[in-house]
């Protein structure tokens, strides 16, 4: 499909000229988020003894995220390796794997026991009104997997009666609505939150691996999901209680033709509870608990032609227990927790008594001593799994933010940290190793922050080894089997800023907002000395922004440096260079909101994979209109 852009530039221009002359609102902007993921009491950005990013709604929106992976490739320190745009998607940190980072959706796990990753291009960020992410160890506070980062997903609040409704058209047959409904009648708050899509996928690309480098089309990248979040809670004083339930279902091609292709389904289901109370004394108690069910099925070749044809379909069932108690001791704020957890998994492949079973204790705290604030944190994991013996993790770290200067911080942590081996790693048949260690991590890092009048930047230097990484290797008997056989570390420095200043343009007042980040890492294997596999050496990006009255442009850039695709540093992936531009016209009437907004994708023509022989999309458009009540 080619898309024609002069029309519907002509058409955003005028558009543009229209709203300019509206009467434009007073800019606002907050750079400095409040965060809850690297401490268990609210802190700001600032004040967090490590490196936390926080996209807020306004962010997502700006960076036309789409999705979860979209939001994280855009604007946050997080590697996303992406098997095309439909395909899987997983973030990486600081050099380390997805089943290293931690994936939480208010607070609990989201990560799935079997795979020991999450999807994150099924993650429709309509339905998250924050995502923040932890650049480094956290497994003091939340447990397994954790050693590169933790990626926090906080779903939307009912704060007031309202309603939202979005829809955006594309190329190759896009089709996306979603819509967010709250409402409130005295102590009881209700949401709901859905969104649909499809999309045909079937865009051309130039075929490098041929001599003549034709213009070849995609075939069977054809996707269809929908998603479902809704909370019920009751608030009264100093109590709150809460329900909800996340459901998604999705169906995808994973290349192929109609007479032969690979296809795949994935379904969710998760439901929570939630429960606090602060007494009169100031202390706080709260409860968590989340039952998740997941269904995977793979079918390749589809429609099956062979005898040797392969379906199969994967179940697991995952269930988290929270409990944590906040006081005030001596100046200090203290949380104690309690946590339980239950994963099963039942697969063609998977033993039958595929299960595990965890218990864990921890302690964190937050105090200050003059101009130095600590953040000690200790945590204790007790697994135990079919077929062996229980093992003890235990997690200690320690963070510090001190005050040197008016505006300046300095930042650092050290902690130790460990990943379980999935269900796969131990259950798998054949292969699978009961016996294997968890993978263990030391870090330690520091950084210096700058925040005043308007502006936010933070620099951090990093270090990080592993022990016991889990490594699947061919087995003379013909199958793969994983084992504890790497050794890794990373080397790395992060650096961002972002600013925001109230301008004038002749007699009206605009908002110009700009950021950008940068991420220099070495990660390698200490056995061989190589660099890992799909790690880029660099990354860079950058954002800006302005807001006249009712208009509003974007532009956001991200340049990914090369990423060897072998054990040997050989066959590396190209890097790349991919700008987006977007122009948004804002109405506001009485308590209505209309935003339609024009957004150019890939401005450059960009050819480019993230994951060798998945080329992304080519320059294409969007148009995507917003409606709130």
């Amino acid at each position: 499909m080619r898309l024609r852009f002069v029309p519907l530039l002509r058409l955003a221009g005028l558009l543009l000229a229209a709203a300019a002359r509206a009467q434009p609102a007073t800019p606002d902007s907050t750079l400095d988020a409040v965060t809850v993921t690297a401490a268990r009491v609210p802190v700001t950005t600032a004040e967090a003894p490590a490196r936390v990013t926080v996209l807020d709604r306004d962010a997502l929106d700006a960076a036309g995220s789409t999705s979860l992976a979209d939001a994280l490739e855009a604007r946050a320190p997080v590697h996303v390796r992406r098997y095309g745009p439909s395909g899987l998607a997983t973030a990486t940190v600081r050099g380390a794997t997805a089943s290293q980072t931690l994936v939480l959706l208010d607070g609990l796990p989201l990560t799935d026991p079997q795979l020991g990753q999450v999807d994150l291009s099924l993650l429709p960020t309509a339905l998250v009104e924050a995502v923040e992410v932890l650049s480094g160890p956290a497994a003091g506070l939340y447990g397994s997997a954790g050693l590169g980062g933790v990626v926090h997903l906080r779903p939307p609040r009912a704060e007031a009666t309202a309603a939202r409704a979005t829809a955006t058209a594309g190329p190759w047959g896009e089709r996306r609505a979603s819509t967010l409904l709250t409402a409130t009648a005295g102590s009881l708050r209700a949401l709901v939150a859905a969104e649909a899509a499809q999309d045909d996928g079937d865009y051309t690309f130039r075929d490098a691996s041929r001599l003549d480098a034709p213009r070849v089309a995609r075939e069977g990248w054809d996707t269809n999901h929908a998603s479902l979040y809704t909370a019920l809670a009751v608030e009264h004083e100093r109590q709150r209680a809460g329900l909800s339930l996340w459901a998604a279902d999705a169906e995808r091609g994973l290349g192929g033709d109609a007479d032969a292709g690979e296809r795949q389904w994935d379904r969710r289901l998760r439901l929570g509870a939630t429960a606090s109370r602060t007494t009169r004394g100031g202390l706080q108690i709260e409860g968590a608990a989340v039952l998740q069910r997941a269904r995977l099925r793979y079918a390749n070749p589809f429609p099956s032609t062979r005898a040797d044809a392969l379906d199969e379909t994967g179940r697991t069932t995952a269930a988290h227990a929270d409990l944590r108690v906040t006081t005030d001791v001596g100046g200090w704020a203290w949380t104690g927790a309690l946590t339980g957890g239950l994963s099963r998994g039942e697969h063609p492949s998977l033993v039958a008594a595929a299960a595990d079973r965890t218990v864990g204790a921890a302690l964190s705290g937050r105090g200050t001593l003059g101009r130095v604030r600590l953040f000690p944190a200790l945590r204790a994991d007790l697994y135990a799994s079919a077929g062996r013996d229980r093992q003890l993790a235990v997690s200690p770290q320690l963070g510090a933010n001190v005050t040197l200067a008016s505006g300046w911080r300095l930042k650092s942590s050290v902690a130790h940290a460990f990943r379980m081996p999935t269900l796969n790693d131990r259950f798998w048949q054949p292969g699978g190793n009961p016996d294997l260690r968890p993978e263990r991590a030391i870090s330690v890092d520091g950084g210096l922050v700058w925040s005043a009048r308007g502006a936010h930047v933070e620099a951090t230097l990093y270090a990080a080894t592993a022990r016991d990484q889990i490594v699947w290797s061919p087995t003379p008997a013909g199958f793969w089997a994983p084992a504890n056989v790497a050794r890794t570390r990373s080397l790395g420095a992060e650096a961002s800023g972002q600013v925001a200043r109230v301008v004038r343009l002749g007699a009206w007042p605009a908002l110009a907002e700009a950021g950008a980040l940068a991420t220099l890492t070495d990660a390698r294997d200490l056995d061989t000395g190589f660099a890992l596999r799909y790690v880029p050496r660099w990354t860079v990006k950058g954002w800006a922004a302005l807001r006249l009255g009712a208009v509003r442009l974007d532009v956001n850039a991200r340049a990914v440096g090369s990423r060897y695709t072998t054990a040997s540093e050989s066959l590396p992936v190209s890097a790349y260079l991919v700008v987006d531009g977007a122009a948004s016209v804002r109405w506001r009437h009485s308590e209505t909101d209309l935003t339609l907004a024009f957004r150019a994708e890939n401005l450059t023509g960009a050819q480019y994979e993230v994951v060798r022989s998945y080329p992304m999309p080519p320059r294409h458009a969007r148009l995507h209109l917003s409606l709130s009540l």
